[in-house]
């Protein structure tokens, strides 16, 4: 009789390697930033002094974003913790019979969400997967919490291809920088509504739950301990006597200003049509958790809860802040971009896109900023090569949605709500990340 025991397979040991030396996301961010500044140093005439000026000078400058994400990480969190709200997560975590209805519900939700708003993706992607994993538990089914997080980052890949798509969105505005390059506007109905498009969704959301069922089905018998189900949140003072007291831990208050609130979304809507930003995502969340808190001082130790899980997004943000500023003034991206623009032909022109601009992300993950860096001089490669303006733009999108995955700067808001480590899923999520290259690929290649 053998007894010795098999060796590791190929990905066993790729796991285990992840697993042991997957850095924190504030140590990945602090690697990334000395990356990006020997690189400057090495590849640019930017000298030490102006490298360190321009990183200083960058770290303030997604401040704002850093607010916003803050908030809609708090406020999803306070509605999450809601008694209505944390019905309805229960309801959906039930709806799962089996394993395979577990990650498809939480993928398929995840990528819906994203292609809708795309910071909902992640946030409504992890809180899903938290519920899901408690009715699994309550079942006894077979279900790897890491995995079912991964799944629920994995939907958030389409979120370029969707209805807040900065690239795709930018490209359909009037007066955008680009406009007088392109003599006009490139519609959504060229890009976002493209049949290409469309199919690519579909292809790539499924290529994304093959990749996390095969996941499901070699680690058969793998699971996971779900978190411990959320309390009932009680107020840490006794309530004041008098009419203070009452207006304290009563509804009223709360209430008028999530009716305020409300008025002023019912007015943004009327007059702007369905216009979905950061800020109006964040005080809808805001207005329909106050109507839901039980009090404002509920909604308020709530919000305090919520805030001690946004604090990794206020420490890493600046730093990704810094590493834009070096890359955009000492012309790293725009000598790489011209590189790869060199070695172009018109059949490859989209692929070399895709891929820049998945590398691009990885140091500077804004799909505004790197449009700004990369639109122009890729519409125009387009326009002397005769390819598709519409596609080259797409391009782009994907490339920069693509490695968003193995960015911890985007995974950050889904850890928050899920309570995991990096290093928990990030295996899986590199992979997922290689396997959704091909289906975006394949999309470029029949669009063209």
């Amino acid at each position: 009789m053998n007894n010795r025991k098999s060796a590791p397979s190929l990905y066993a040991r790729f796991e285990h390697v992840v697993e042991q030396y997957c850095p924190d996301p504030l140590v990945f961010a602090i690697f990334l930033t000395a990356v990006m500044a020997v690189l400057a140093l090495g590849l640019t005439d930017t000298t030490p002094a102006g490298a360190i000026s321009a990183w200083g000078n960058g770290l303030h400058s997604l401040l704002a974003f850093t607010m916003q994400m803050c908030l809609i990480i708090i406020t999803a969190y306070v509605l999450a913790h809601t008694r209505a709200i944390n019905a309805l997560l229960q309801a959906l975590g039930k709806m799962p019979r089996s394993t395979w209805q577990a990650y498809t519900l939480v993928t398929v939700s995840s990528a819906i969400f994203s292609l809708l708003c795309w910071p909902l993706g992640p946030i409504a992607g992890g809180l899903i997967a938290r519920e899901v994993a408690l009715n699994a538990q309550r079942r006894n089914l077979s279900v790897n919490y890491p995995l079912l997080a991964a799944a629920a980052f994995g939907g958030f890949v389409v979120w370029e291809m969707g209805y807040s798509s900065s690239i795709g969105l930018a490209m359909a505005t009037p007066g955008n920088p680009l406009e007088s390059i392109i003599g006009g506007t490139i519609g959504v109905g060229d890009t976002l509504l493209s049949w290409w498009n469309l199919l690519t969704i579909v292809t790539t959301v499924a290529t994304v739950l093959a990749t996390v069922m095969f996941f499901h089905y070699r680690h058969q018998g793998r699971s996971s301990t779900a978190p411990a189900h959320r309390t009932e949140v009680t107020l840490s003072e006794e309530a004041r006597p008098g009419l203070m007291g009452r207006l304290e831990n009563g509804r009223s208050v709360s209430t008028l200003l999530s009716l305020m609130l409300f008025g002023f979304l019912i007015y943004w809507f009327a007059t702007r049509g369905a216009d979905l930003s950061l800020n109006i995502v964040n005080w809808s969340f805001l207005a329909l958790g106050l109507l839901l808190a039980n009090s404002s001082l509920h909604y308020a130790e709530l919000f305090a809860n919520g805030a001690r899980v946004a604090s990794p997004v206020l420490l890493q943000y600046p730093l990704y802040g810094g590493m834009m500023g070096l890359a955009l003034q000492s012309g790293l991206t725009e000598k790489f971009t011209a590189f790869i623009i060199s070695i172009a032909s018109a059949d490859s022109l989209p692929i070399i896109g895709f891929l820049s601009a998945g590398l691009i992300n990885i140091f500077i993950p804004s799909g505004g900023a790197q449009w700004a860096i990369q639109g122009p001089t890729f519409i125009s490669a387009a326009q002397s090569l005769d390819v598709s303006l519409p596609v080259i733009t797409m391009s782009i999108a994907y490339g920069d949605q693509w490695t968003n995955l193995i960015q911890p700067f985007c995974a950050v808001p889904l850890l928050a709500v899920t309570g995991l480590k990096l290093r928990e899923i990030y295996s899986y999520c590199i992979v997922i990340c290689l396997a959704s290259a091909l289906p975006m690929m394949l999309g470029l290649l029949l669009a063209g």
